[in-house]
């Protein structure tokens, strides 16, 4: 019986470890997701535009459309060509920046597409984990619990040994 009494101490002992270490497994795991979120937010909402790589090609394409330019104006200078010439070269120019625009268009809408699918994986793996902790810990609970009554019926079995081995003794 005192052994029963000692297990079952022992065993909530273990279970309010095991819960504590269930609920800091779960609180990392929501700090985990909260990061992910926010990172999320952040890259997918957050202006294509702005990156650093877009707004160096930005950058150089028009640092090279004005060296055209004045390229274009001290030749035409020189050698007398038409405003529609003049005018042609620069509707080239500008439709080049066009194209260029809407290759970083594309480009951006893949790269949403990649961010919110390993927005989705990502998420999908800390609640895999999620769940895991608490399958672990409803198996742990489970078999804490039968050998509760595992212990609590070899007690009563001892108990009714010890009875009959009295009644014997005073038959």
């Amino acid at each position: 019986m005192l052994s029963s009494i000692f297990s079952g101490l022992i065993a909530n002992r273990k279970r309010k470890k095991a819960e504590e270490a269930q609920n800091n497994a779960l609180q990392s795991l929501n700090n985990q997701q909260t990061m992910l979120d926010n990172l999320f937010n952040s890259e997918y909402y957050g202006d294509y535009l702005n990156r650093s790589d877009n707004q160096a090609l930005l950058k150089k394409l028009r640092d090279q459309t004005l060296q055209q330019n004045q390229q274009m104006q001290t030749q035409s200078a020189i050698t007398g060509a038409t405003p529609e010439s003049i005018a042609a070269q620069q509707n080239a120019n500008a439709q080049m920046i066009g194209n260029t625009y809407s290759s970083i268009a594309a480009n951006g809408a893949n790269w949403k597409n990649n961010v919110l699918n390993n927005y989705i994986n990502n998420s999908a793996a800390i609640n895999d984990k999620r769940y895991n902790t608490y399958m672990n810990a409803n198996n742990m609970f489970q078999n804490a619990s039968d050998n509760a009554i595992q212990n609590v019926n070899q007690g009563l079995a001892k108990m009714d040994n010890f009875s009959m081995d009295i009644v014997k003794m005073f038959i």
